[in-house]
């Protein structure tokens, strides 16, 4: 009997989980994590401690849906957005991605990701599922562009951990030094490891 009860209250709130996950989101971009605790979020949301608990069990299950919102939140822009969508290569996909995450209010997810990867108390070993959100999903994304432009799986995969580390590195260099010139030619420079695998031995047979 209880158990139904329970089960009936979450089915009537579920609807309310998109627009308590995009507050949220909000919240911890803004707030970032150190401190987090579900009370003040909650507080922060117009909600009850308990109606939050209802959508989000705990605070590690509340940053999991956090990051994996931001993470789908680009992926869906890369379909539908139409600047992404007329890039006509990884290069120019990058290219313009990188100009959209260096807006203010987009730097804030290196800035929670920084905070993750350096807050003492974050084991990757101990939370593999958060690693693996950080990391292997936005792979994801890039990979199936290095693939779409000709790329083997295998160099795809390689490649695309190497422009990740360069745009989270420069994102770094970028929040601590606000050298926007030097970080903008730097991406440059190494977009050029993105250029069809086609064009790449055309150019070797040549020389």
């Amino acid at each position: 009997m209880n158990a139904e009860r329970i089960d009936g209250r979450t089915l009537r709130f579920q609807h309310r989980r998109p627009e308590l996950l995009a507050a949220a989101t909000e919240y911890v971009l803004t707030h970032g994590v150190s401190d987090l605790s579900l009370r003040p979020v909650a507080q922060a949301l117009d909600v009850s401690h308990a109606t939050l608990l209802r959508h989000f069990s705990s605070k590690e299950e509340l940053i999991m849906s956090v990051l994996d919102k931001i993470r789908t939140d680009l992926a869906d822009r890369l379909t539908s957005d139409e600047e992404f969508h007329a890039a006509r290569s990884s290069a120019e996909l990058v290219r313009a991605v990188w100009q959209r995450l260096c807006q203010p209010q987009e730097q804030r997810q290196f800035l929670l990701l920084f905070e993750l990867v350096g807050n003492n108390g974050w084991k990757p070993d101990g939370d593999r599922q958060l690693a693996q959100s950080i990391v292997n999903r936005w792979l994801d994304i890039l990979v199936g562009r290095l693939t779409q432009d000709g790329w083997p799986a295998e160099d795809a995969s390689a490649l695309a951990t190497l422009v990740l580390a360069q745009v989270r590195g420069l994102q770094l260099d970028l929040l601590v030094s606000g050298d926007r010139t030097r970080a903008d030619r730097a991406l440059d420079f190494s977009l050029r490891l993105l250029e069809r695998p086609t064009a790449r031995d055309t150019s070797t047979d040549r020389g």
